[in-house]
């Protein structure tokens, strides 16, 4: 089961700033599962599911959160899964539009 999270929630996340870890990001839990629910409902890229592709990989400056940022068929348009680290969870998905959010063209 799938589970949106508001904008408000997908920031309370955040609260501590984020950094990049693709490079030395290590799997908390198997997003595929979550990733095949999303398919489904058009919210990611057929492609980018079937090849398992990550376009990045975050976490909140104390370790709680992980965002994988999953692709959409939207370009500088993301499925962020949230992933709780300490209790080894994920706990939704919000859809981030880079366009609006930045004004990005």
């Amino acid at each position: 089961m799938i589970r949106e999270l508001s904008r408000e929630d997908f920031l309370k996340t955040m609260k501590s700033g984020m950094k990049d870890i693709t490079q030395d990001a290590e799997a908390v839990v198997d997003i595929w599962d979550y990733a095949e629910s999303l398919l489904h409902e058009d919210l990611i890229s057929q492609y980018g599911f079937e090849n398992r592709l990550i376009e990045a990989v975050y976490s909140d400056e104390k370790g709680c959160y992980q965002h994988v940022l999953l692709f959409t068929s939207q370009s500088n348009c993301y499925i962020v899964i949230v992933i709780d680290t300490e209790k080894r969870v994920i706990i939704g998905h919000h859809f981030l539009n880079l366009n609006e959010e930045y004004g990005i063209d």
